[in-house]
């Protein structure tokens, strides 16, 4: 009697990579109350972080309906390309910090489609400002 016997290819298995810090050169943005609106623009394949440091920021996004209120510590990401208009919210100064980078494969954050932001952004806890916390906020 002939058997055929057709062996099982192994499973695939992904390359399995060691996290990659994210470093990152956050720049400080002064928003001055009842100042014109500021703009800032990311290009394709880079990703926009956003953290208010002090005060409240307006921030919106050209080709979204949403408008984003941040409070102090909260933080928003965007995948560009993507222009941002951003402003302090009433009659108080703010202050937000940003951040630009390309896409890092392996890198120790969520990628930026991870989770959506309500036009209300939830408080979110900010750790030092050279890694993203686990629970990052995302508008892409």
């Amino acid at each position: 009697m002939n058997t055929l016997h057709t062996p099982t290819p192994p499973s695939p298995t992904l390359p399995t990579q060691p996290a990659v810090p994210l470093t990152l050169q956050w720049k400080r943005q002064p928003l001055p109350p009842l100042q014109a609106v500021q703009v800032l623009d990311f290009r394709a394949g880079e990703i926009a972080l956003l953290e208010v440091e002090q005060g409240r920021v307006w921030v919106t996004c050209d080709g979204l309906l949403e408008d984003y209120f941040l409070e102090a510590g909260q933080r928003l990401s965007f995948t560009g390309p993507v222009r941002l208009r951003v402003s302090a919210e009433g009659h108080r100064p703010a202050r937000l910090s940003w951040a630009k980078h390309r896409a890092v494969e392996g890198a120790t954050y969520p990628p930026a489609a991870a989770v959506t932001v309500p036009p209300r952004a939830a408080a979110v806890p900010t750790p030092a400002p050279s890694a993203l916390p686990r629970g990052v906020i995302s508008a892409a």
